[in-house]
């Protein structure tokens, strides 16, 4: 057994994540229709909310994926069979939907190295940690990542003799528009070697009405959420974001067919912005648009497959069908 724990970020000459906040916050704040990307949101604070969210009964994304992955582990250890197995999860946060594979495969004596890997430094170091806590006297070894996914695939897909099983659970390919999510596919099929695998989570387009009441809970943790990046933008940028003064709403949008959070602005209001040397205007009822979730077809999971250097192994559905997992093969 061995735990460790790698920050990768650290090798960078400055945050990994510092300069590239400033300018997204810039460019998003200085549109016609201002709108700032999801992973703004995902400091260490945003990623215990977020946590906090996949809790919830009504978030069926994160209910649908914890169904799949408790009925199909079976089926899944025998898809990726490995004596050299590597299981790199991308964007691990706390890791809890895995839990259900590592412990299936502990159980079942299959060799196994966890590779988690993540942006934010706190869930890696405490995840890292519970796993040493809960599997110091099993076989298990454990790779815990800060940085960006992309250095620490590099870093641990060298060996060609290594199996690779990568996942990508949760909502967050459809975050990115296609255009994006093809890039982004693109470069994890480049970075991996023939034959190894991929699992990656797709919410399906069920009804506008099932997806607003997944983004809009009576609990508020959304609009938690989603104002959190006000605070961030606050703390970071020196900004003077009055917090009370926005809401948040998640709508579903036929046109792009996702879900679209926005915070609204309750008046008319000036925010300054110390580290850009910026004022921004918001008008009483102006959107700013915080996260987009696209809903996919069948059709478009198996042509991002296609497009970016897999084939399709396996779909495994939630017992509703609103979600599924699915299980790719990098072609020869």
């Amino acid at each position: 057994m061995s735990f460790q724990l790698i920050d990768l970020s650290t090798q960078k000459d400055t945050s990994p994540t510092a300069n590239l906040f400033a300018e997204t916050v810039l460019q998003g704040l200085s549109k016609k229709e201002k709108q700032l990307p999801s992973w703004l949101i995902f400091d260490d604070p945003g990623s215990r909310i977020f946590s906090d969210i996949t809790k919830l009964k009504s978030y069926h994304p994160a209910v649908s994926e914890k169904n799949i992955l408790s009925t199909n582990k079976e089926l899944i250890s025998q898809i990726v069979s490995s004596p050299d197995l590597q299981l790199i999860e991308l964007g691990a946060g706390d890791g809890r939907k895995t839990m259900v594979l590592i412990e299936h495969f502990l159980t079942n004596n299959h060799p196994l190295h966890y590779i988690p890997i993540d942006i934010s430094a706190g869930p890696i170091k405490k995840l890292v940690s519970d796993l040493k806590s809960r599997f110091k006297k099993s076989s298990l070894i454990v790779s815990g990542v800060i940085g960006d996914y992309f250095d620490g695939l590099e870093q641990f897909t060298r060996d060609k003799n290594k199996t690779n099983f990568v996942l990508y659970l949760g909502l967050t390919l459809g975050n990115q528009e296609l255009a994006k999510a093809n890039s982004f596919l693109r470069r994890v099929s480049n970075t991996l070697n023939s034959g190894d695998y991929m699992m990656t989570g797709f919410d399906l387009f069920t009804s506008p009405k099932q997806h607003y009441r997944a983004y809009n809970d009576p609990e508020g943790l959304f609009e938690k959420f989603n104002l959190h990046l006000l605070d961030r933008i606050n703390r970071e940028l020196g900004a003077d974001f009055k917090i009370e003064h926005f809401t948040q709403e998640g709508h579903y949008n036929w046109r792009t067919r996702s879900v679209e959070s926005y915070l609204y602005s309750l008046k008319d209001q000036t925010v300054w912005i110390e580290a850009l040397q910026k004022k921004f205007f918001f008008k009483q009822g102006e959107g700013l648009q915080t996260e987009q979730s696209y809903k996919f077809t069948l059709a478009e999971i198996e042509q991002l497959a296609e497009n970016n250097g897999f084939e399709i192994v396996k779909h495994l559905y939630d017992e509703k069908k609103y979600f599924v997992d699915s299980i790719w093969r990098k072609k020869n």
